[in-house]
């Protein structure tokens, strides 16, 4: 039987680690490119002029002056909800395009950005994902960006191997945004895993309520992303990274 240490709480017989992406595994600023050419796309397809390229840098979650990612801004929400908001964006200027033309032009922008020049993880991930592997804990990715990108950023990590199952937030998905418990329990019923034998890493609150919402047997929370310990009012346990998680 395998035990998962994390500061002085002992887990054991634990079937599922379930992480969360952005502030959790990977550093934020490898969306900055991203976030740079969807504005210039949608400037583009939609002839907007350069007048709107500050609103739609805030929109995606940018400071228009130092191209600094803005915290606590619209980076840290769902990916869809920022192509709808986008959509209404548009439409205060008469452009009556759908969620699914939005969505295609974010899409098209995941498949020119090259994440492997941008992406950052941080100190630990890699071992403890490994650790986790070699004694048959299953890993799970859980994020509210889409599926694809989710796993082209893990790719060039060099990280998408390490996990059993990574699920994402698109306009079709079957289960709701964190911090509804549906992510986790849907991917449960596919690893075929026991839901109370799941713990949860994350760096947002929302990470802990899903945790607690679906019946993890403990949610821990880490301060490399979002998060100061007072925002992790639900989490278990509190370390400053996923490198502070030991496997015996």
């Amino acid at each position: 039987m395998s035990t998962v240490w994390c500061s002085e709480t002992q887990l054991d017989d634990i079937e599922l680690v379930c992480f969360d992406k952005d502030g959790t595994l990977l550093s934020l600023n490898m969306y900055i490119p991203v976030m740079k050419k969807r504005t210039e796309l949608l400037l583009e397809r939609f002839h907007l002029t350069e007048e709107n390229r500050n609103d739609i840098l805030e929109l995606m979650g940018l400071n228009p002056e130092t191209h600094e990612i803005i915290s606590g801004g619209p980076i840290h929400i769902e990916r869809v909800e920022i192509i709808r908001r986008t959509r209404e964006y548009l439409r205060s200027f008469s452009i009556n395009s759908t969620v699914e033309d939005i969505a295609e032009i974010f899409d098209e922008v995941d498949s020119l950005v090259e994440f492997s020049e941008n992406v950052e993880i941080y100190e630990g991930v890699n071992k403890v994902l490994q650790e986790l592997r070699k004694v048959k804990i299953k890993t799970l990715l859980v994020t509210h960006d889409g599926k694809e990108p989710a796993e082209k950023q893990l790719m060039s990590a060099g990280l998408f191997h390490l996990f059993d199952l990574v699920l994402g937030l698109d306009i079709d998905s079957p289960y709701h945004a964190k911090p509804a418990p549906d992510m986790l329990q849907y991917a449960c019923k596919i690893l075929e895993v026991d839901v109370t034998k799941s713990v949860v890493v994350g760096d947002d609150d929302r990470d802990m309520l899903m945790g607690k919402n679906a019946g993890a047997l403990c949610c821990i929370g880490v301060l490399t992303g979002r998060s100061e310990e007072k925002d992790l009012k639900n989490a278990d346990v509190i370390v400053q990274s996923v490198n502070d998680i030991k496997i015996k």
